[in-house]
């Protein structure tokens, strides 16, 4: 695989900040409130129908039935996902693995603890003259922010195409909200996004080129401090358990996992809810355990990016033992 070196460069400053803050006091034990819940921030990096699993755990009651009082925080983008674990404004982060991986090994005592989402939850919508990804040589392709899901996946479909990232231009436009508007406007030829934010270009025209879903990625990746783990095995368990249970949750409950992905992503539409609702059976986990192969493929893109070695053992950042108590 292309280095990413977008990516790369980007994240660069903002890892070496959040690496400044690593250890400045994130990951003591924490104490149940006077309900007896437990309290966690998880911080996710997306808007989309990706984070079911979040909403529908939060708002069915699947977290304060495992005994966590839950906040979900909101990041701006993946650059945020460790300065937030490194600060405790979040004790769980959930996003690219890639991320995370060039952290650890510039330094971060970090723990890949469950994974929700082991493959792209992306689409490609274009206007309509483009009749397959090879016709956008030459063209420009909107994408959210350097280091995203979006970012590797604009590479990694380039290249299922037998095309190089060079082929195109990348332009970085920070929310999926922009991205739809540059293809509306003309701006740019084509955008990457996650159902059903994107795909309300259709719309207005967009025809869909590609279906990144059958691509492995290591995406839903849920990440702690090594301290915070250490400290707070008990939380991380229960954690566990409710993902566990919200993975199957939404696969027997249709209609209440729509609705939250229409509260949380701000689409209305019916129609997009269960578009979006059907393409990602095909992308969540069936159980939260973390594919090691994937955090593999996380930690060799993050070398390449910074002309390094990867670890020669990833599992030792991995903990698959959470699961079985609640």
């Amino acid at each position: 695989m292309n280095l990413k070196k977008t990516a790369a460069t980007a994240l660069a400053a903002g890892l070496a900040l959040a690496l400044t803050a690593c250890g400045g006091g994130a990951g003591g034990k924490v104490a149940a409130d006077s309900s007896g819940l437990l309290p966690v921030k998880i911080g996710y990096t997306a808007p989309g129908a990706g984070y079911s699993d979040l909403y529908v755990a939060a708002d069915q009651g699947i977290f304060a039935k495992h005994g966590l009082k839950v906040e979900l925080v909101r990041l701006n983008d993946s650059s945020q996902l460790v300065a937030g674990l490194a600060s405790n404004s979040v004790q769980i982060g959930v996003g690219v693995a890639q991320d995370t991986a060039a952290a650890i090994m510039k330094g971060a005592d970090l723990r890949y603890v469950a994974m929700s989402e082991p493959h792209y939850n992306l689409e490609m919508w274009a206007s309509p003259e483009n009749k397959s990804v090879k016709d956008l040589k030459g063209k420009k392709v909107a994408i959210t922010s350097p280091g995203s899901q979006s970012d590797f996946g604009l590479t990694d479909l380039l290249e299922a195409n037998g095309m190089k990232r060079s082929d195109v231009t990348a332009v970085f436009v920070k929310s999926v909200t922009a991205e739809v508007s540059a293809l509306e406007s003309g701006a740019v030829s084509a955008i990457l996004t996650q159902p059903p934010n994107g795909t309300e270009s259709r719309e207005k025209g967009a025809v869909r080129l590609a279906d990144l879903s059958n691509l492995d990625f290591p995406l839903g990746s849920y990440t702690v401090q090594t301290k915070y783990l250490q400290n707070n095995r008990e939380v991380l368990q229960k954690f566990y358990a409710a993902e566990a249970e919200s993975l199957q949750y939404l696969r027997g409950h249709e209609t209440e996992t729509e609705t939250a992905i229409k509260k949380y992503t701000g689409v209305n539409s019916d129609d997009l809810a269960k578009y979006a609702y059907d393409f990602f059976l095909k992308v969540w986990a069936q159980t939260p355990v973390v594919d090691g192969r994937l955090i593999k493929q996380a930690f060799d893109e993050a070398a390449q990016n910074a002309k390094s070695t990867p670890p020669a053992d990833v599992s030792k950042y991995i903990d698959n033992t959470l699961a079985g108590a609640s």
